[in-house]
């Protein structure tokens, strides 16, 4: 006993400390954690049925603790979107929630720029696009999967709804919709048809 120190007392403290934690680590259910919850997985299923390509990022993730969309009922499977509407021209980002999947395009855009329809604090701020006729702007959504230096975009149709326009396409957590004005849309290459 006269040999044992304080450093080989330490020494066995850690070392039950360590084989206290592995066992505490062994004994967790890992089934009891799943990745993703039970709202995602019914969004998801409900997306796939309607067509839409919507992919979840895990809970940490930013884009993810900002998404706000939701389904109004589980029966009828419709979607309250959270939608991002970038103005490249104005250097502007707007995000619309609870916006309904028959929301026509369109209509979503005049809030934001038509001459007496929208908003004058939003319209003051998008000056540039005050000059074009709303239904002249065009509505893209980037092309998700291709690497970053070869981007591309989907033109999207005003006259449809957002449920219509987003069917087949890829996009992460919530649609995120460039409003393009005419003469500079060179700098947006459209994706072709598949």
């Amino acid at each position: 006993m006269k040999a044992m120190t304080d450093m080989h007392l330490l020494s066995d403290y850690r070392m039950l400390e360590d084989v206290d934690r592995s066992i505490d680590n062994h004994s967790r259910d890992p089934l009891r954690r799943s990745g993703v919850n039970k709202v995602v997985n019914n969004m998801k299923k409900i997306a796939e049925k309607k067509g839409l390509k919507v992919k979840f990022l895990p809970y940490p993730m930013s884009k993810r603790k900002n998404n706000t969309t939701r389904l109004t009922n589980y029966r009828t499977g419709d979607f309250l979107w959270h939608v991002e509407l970038i103005f490249p021209h104005s250097d502007i980002k707007y995000t619309e929630k609870r916006v309904h999947e028959d929301t026509c395009l369109g209509d979503m855009l005049k809030t934001f720029l038509h001459p007496t329809e929208s908003d004058p604090v939003k319209r003051q701020m998008l000056k540039s696009y005050s000059r074009t006729p709303v239904e002249d702007c065009k509505v893209l959504m980037q092309e998700e999967g291709l690497p970053a230096n070869f981007k591309r975009y989907h033109q999207l149709d005003q006259n449809k709804s957002l449920c219509e326009n987003l069917q087949g396409k890829d996009f992460i957590e919530y649609p995120t919709l460039h409003i393009v004005l005419p003469d500079r849309d060179d700098q947006y290459p459209l994706s072709t048809p598949k």
